[in-house]
C-alpha cells in the first residue's frame, strides 16, 4: 500500500492496476462533469501538446521571467531519498539554474545535473561556482553517460513530456541509466488539481504511473503542493518515487 499527502488518500499497488481508495471505500474511477474552467483547462493541455524548445527556455531565463523556479527540494522529496536511496550518485534532469542542489548536496549526495537550456546551465555553473561536469548541458534524450546513478530527480520535466511515446522512452532511457536497486523521484503537476488563472504543466496520475511500470516498481506516491518560489502560483503535484525492476 502506498499512502500519503494530505487527507485520506491511499493508492494501493499491485502488478497490474492501482487502486484509489477514499475513506476505506474503493471507487471506479468515472468521467467527470466539465467545470466552468474546463475550457481554459483544455487550452492549456493544448498549448502544451508540443514541447518547449530549448530555445524558448533560453529566452525565459535571459528574460528572467521563469514562473516555475524551484523552492527548493520538499520535505516530500527529502524523505523518499532518505528511505529509498541506496546510493550517493544522483543526476537531476531539468536542473536549471540548480535550485534543488543545495538540498541534494546538504543530504550527502554526488550531484549531477544536466538542462536543454544552455543559460540555465551558464547560471548554474556561475552560481555556484562548479565546472562542466557538474552541470551539464545537454538533451537528456540524446545524452549518454559512462556511469550509472543512484537516484534520478526530476522537477517538472515529466509532466511537461508530450505523449505517451515520449514519456515510454523517458522512462525507458531513466532505466538504462540508473545502477541496481536505482531510484527514480519525480515532481509533476496534478491535472486533477490544475489551476485556472494560469497555464502550467499538469497530468494525470495514470500518465505517470502507466509509463513508470514499464521499467519500474512502484514504491510510494504521494499529493502535496508543488513548490515555487512564488508561492501564490504554487499548485498541487504528484510526488513519485519508482525503483528499477
Amino acid at each position: 500500500m502506498i499512502c500519503g499527502g494530505p487527507g485520506p488518500v491511499c493508492w494501493v499497488a499491485s502488478p497490474r492496476k492501482i487502486c484509489m481508495s477514499l475513506n476505506g471505500r474503493n471507487r471506479r474511477t468515472t468521467t467527470r462533469a466539465r467545470r466552468p474552467d474546463a475550457m481554459n483547462d483544455q487550452n492549456c493541455v493544448r498549448a502544451r501538446a508540443h514541447e518547449a524548445t530549448a530555445a524558448i527556455w533560453d529566452a525565459q531565463y535571459n528574460q528572467g521571467t521563469v514562473p516555475w523556479r524551484s523552492a527548493g527540494l520538499s520535505n516530500v522529496t527529502t524523505r523518499f531519498l532518505t528511505s529509498y536511496a541506496r546510493g550517493p550518485r544522483v543526476l537531476e534532469i531539468g536542473c536549471g539554474t540548480g535550485e534543488d542542489r543545495r538540498g541534494l548536496s546538504e543530504l550527502n549526495f554526488d550531484y549531477q545535473g544536466i538542462d536543454s537550456s544552455s543559460s540555465a546551465i551558464g547560471r548554474a555553473r556561475s552560481q555556484w561556482k562548479l565546472g562542466k561536469g557538474d552541470f551539464i548541458h545537454a538533451d537528456f534524450f540524446r545524452w549518454s553517460s559512462k556511469d550509472t546513478f543512484d537516484v534520478v530527480y526530476d522537477k517538472g520535466v515529466f509532466h511537461g513530456l508530450s505523449g505517451v511515446r515520449r514519456r515510454n522512452t523517458f522512462t525507458r532511457r531513466l532505466a538504462t541509466i540508473l545502477g541496481p536497486e536505482g531510484i527514480w523521484t519525480t515532481v509533476c503537476g496534478s491535472a486533477d488539481h490544475r489551476r485556472s488563472d494560469f497555464c502550467h504543466g499538469a497530468i494525470y496520475l495514470r500518465d505517470l504511473v502507466g509509463p513508470a511500470e514499464l521499467y519500474f516498481e512502484v514504491l510510494e506516491i504521494v499529493r502535496a503542493p508543488y513548490g515555487l518560489t512564488d508561492s501564490r502560483r504554487d499548485f498541487g503535484a504528484w510526488y513519485g518515487v519508482f525503483r528499477r525492476r
